[in-house]
């Protein structure tokens, strides 16, 4: 899927122009004119959706305070590109997200300078200055609501899906009983209601049939449901530990002793339990937890590079996920040659394969095939909990 953000506003001279799109080489010049031209057809402030060609827009148009406009308001709108039609939950999600932009930006006194040049009669010498400053204030949140957008619309990995479904406690447990073997619909629905009064049995056995997790099969009169689809979760050592290991590099050696040190004295302690592993598919649940790990799959990140593609709201809870997860031992920071990284201590693998007491029942040659088909890494799980 392509997407872009752009900002448009009403020249002065030329009417209705893009002001600034992001990515810079995403929308034609053919496309950001059509684009600004929207704004001709909109009369008071508020959200609204168009096509063009391939292309369909969420936009919010709105107005700000300014001294050198005529009637004292600069004409904005702000847009999302993508090359798709989007559906009634993105729609409403990418309300919200325009709406806080233009309130964003309402908010900026003298925000509406960054809307003239040097070649403006208004313009001073003195000027030049904050109009350079909310320029790159422009850029900046306009880059950030693209990549928040960008996210929203990311379809969900496997991953993802199978941890936002174990996440909830109430089907968590249900598998982990369901592991042991088949049970009577009647005596799960019985334990389910004591153990889970809240919550809808019917609800949560229909999510799973869905979801092909399990299978309800009426035998007579009895129905018995049996797990089909198992999904554990576990930590292992990351890839960057050897990728670490491989580097031939005197300036790396003493982080890399470091680093291999504090991964093996936690893996020499480590004792999996149900409790971490319900904790673990929760982590991998939330996107932007999930997204901070698949990040340092690839190695150290600098704090300082990672807080300077976000606002100060933004970094505030990367800051507080980014703690969050070094209190849960999966990440580990450090500080090295004068500079703040952040490096995964424990990666997370989830894998989906037969219950055991159904592995018995299969052909011996389809065995291996099946842990390779549905396992994120070339590892074998001996753990119970899940």
């Amino acid at each position: 899927m392509q997407a872009s953000v752009a900002i448009s506003y009403f020249h002065r001279k030329i009417g209705p122009i893009v002001y600034y799109s992001f990515p810079e080489d995403i929308l034609t010049e053919d496309e950001k004119s059509r684009l600004a031209e929207f704004m001709d057809q909109i009369y008071e402030e508020g959200y609204f959706t168009h096509k063009f060609g391939k292309l369909a827009s969420m936009n919010y148009y709105f107005e700000i305070n300014s001294e050198w406009a005529r009637g004292n308001k600069e004409m904005l709108m702000v847009s999302f590109v993508i090359d798709k039609t989007p559906n009634q939950m993105e729609e409403a999600i990418f309300k919200e997200f325009t709406r806080e932009f233009a309130e964003k930006m309402k908010t900026q006194k003298n925000l509406f300078k960054a809307f003239y040049s040097t070649e403006d009669t208004q313009v001073s010498e003195a000027d030049y200055p904050k109009i350079k400053e909310f320029n790159s204030n422009i850029r900046f949140w306009l880059k950030e609501l693209y990549w928040t957008g960008v996210e929203e619309l990311r379809e969900r990995t496997e991953e993802e899906k199978w941890a936002s479904i174990m996440s909830k406690k109430e089907i968590f447990n249900v598998i982990k009983k369901l592991s042991k073997g088949p049970i009577s619909n009647e005596d799960l629905q019985k334990w389910f209601e004591v153990v889970f009064p809240n919550y809808s049995f019917e609800k949560i056995i229909e999510e799973l049939q869905e979801q092909k997790f399990v299978f309800v099969n009426s035998i007579g009169q009895d129905s018995y449901v049996l797990l089909v689809k198992d999904v554990s979760i576990m930590r292992v050592p990351p890839n960057c530990v050897i990728d670490l290991e491989e580097e031939d590099s005197p300036e790396m050696s003493d982080l890399t002793e470091i680093y291999i040190n504090e991964v093996r004295d936690f893996f020499e302690t480590y004792s999996p339990s149900s409790m971490d592993s319900l904790e673990l598919f929760t982590i991998f649940a939330d996107s932007k937890k999930y997204n901070i790990i698949t990040q340092l799959r690839q190695g150290p990140l600098a704090k300082d590079k990672i807080l300077s593609l976000y606002s100060e709201d933004s970094s505030k809870e990367l800051l507080e996920n980014l703690e969050f997860l070094k209190q849960k031992n999966i990440i580990q920071d450090f500080s090295y040659a004068g500079e703040h990284l952040y490096l995964l201590k424990t990666d997370i693998v989830l894998t989906a394969s037969f219950p055991e007491y159904l592995k018995g029942l299969l052909p011996k040659e389809t065995k291996g095939y099946i842990a390779r088909a549905y396992s994120y890494r070339s590892i074998t799980s001996n753990s119970d909990d899940v």
